[in-house]
């Protein structure tokens, strides 16, 4: 657990092969846009190696989401719109090269889970998301709102089981949901057979989180494996003013496997301390090498001289 928050907290000995802030994408006419929150999924295309979910403002209340592309992790270039309403986008591309997206899809005010399937025959699947990321889905559910629940949202996808067909899959989405209109706090979902949805509280993480110091809102997080074991990175607000505090996120690093968990203190440049959307994923670097990437928001608020949006920080593993 210690080289993981190593890694997380960028203070692990090796050299970075990408430290970046502020990130930003252009599209086809060279117009430039935020790119955060980030999610990276790395592809078997080789002209789109990097693909990035995220999303972007589009009016006072609302935001859309959107897929891009990178050939070096560095430089970003939008491809589309996918959706709207919507925002906290997460992606997999399975083993056939279908793909699994999700969403917090919030039409009229009331944010809800929402999961989308490009199946890979005919007009849909990776290569037609990438063609055209409005191409209409295989099948999208929007989940049932959670109940005692104001809100369901920042989905993230956790264990999937799919063995070509979406109506023999399992799919783990984790996700929160803001109980009783008080405190948003940790979920898990399961769709099985892509139609058949349950949900319930994730203790566990709450209890750990807040007794670690997460004593307001937990929301968003990011699940993955290194070897046998299973760890998760969790934004929550510590000792927070009010509920809308943007100045009091923090990431925690907890260890599923054994229950052990620590708040991250990412030392970035300009002394941010409030971050939030983390995500961490595993690729190829271009010279053939693995990397472990880790992305972040940098809030607005006790950011110190960092610029707020977007961050991304990339380690080459041995």
């Amino acid at each position: 657990m210690a080289d993981i928050a190593g890694i997380l907290n960028e203070t692990a000995p090796n050299r970075p092969y990408l430290v970046a802030y502020q990130l930003t994408t252009t599209d086809a006419n060279n117009t430039k846009a935020g790119l955060a929150p980030l999610k990276i999924v790395p592809t078997d295309d080789a002209a789109h190696p990097y693909l990035g979910v995220f999303h972007n403002q589009i009016n006072t209340t609302q935001f859309a989401t959107y897929l891009g592309y990178s050939t070096n992790l560095s430089d970003w270039h939008k491809l589309g719109q996918i959706h709207s309403a919507a925002s906290q986008p997460d992606m997999r591309i399975l083993a056939d090269d279908s793909v699994l997206y999700a969403e917090e899809y919030n039409p009229s005010g009331r944010p809800y889970v929402r999961i989308q399937y490009y199946g890979n025959a005919g007009s849909t699947g990776l290569q037609a998301l990438i063609a055209d990321p409005a191409v209409a889905p295989t099948m999208a559910m929007t989940m049932p709102e959670t109940p005692l629940a104001k809100a369901d949202g920042t989905p993230e996808f956790g264990r999937i089981s799919y063995s070509g067909a979406i109506a023999g899959s399992t799919a783990e989405i984790n996700h929160h949901d803001y109980y009783l209109g008080k405190r948003d706090l940790e979920a898990v979902g399961t769709l099985t057979n892509f139609k058949d949805w349950s949900s319930s509280a994730d203790n566990v993480v709450n209890d750990l989180v807040t007794n670690a110091g997460g004593n307001g809102k937990i929301g968003d997080r990011e699940i993955f494996k290194v070897g046998s074991q299973v760890y998760e990175v969790i934004e929550a607000q510590v000792n927070p003013a009010s509920a809308n505090d943007y100045g009091s996120w923090r990431l925690f690093l907890m260890n599923r496997t054994t229950s052990a968990i620590q708040q991250l203190s990412p030392q970035l440049m300009g002394g941010a301390q409030s971050l939030g959307n983390p995500t961490v994923s595993f690729v190829t670097l271009p010279d053939g090498s693995p990397a472990l990437v880790f992305t972040c928001f940098v809030f607005g608020a006790n950011n110190g001289t960092t610029p707020p949006g977007g961050h991304i920080f990339v380690y080459p593993l041995p």
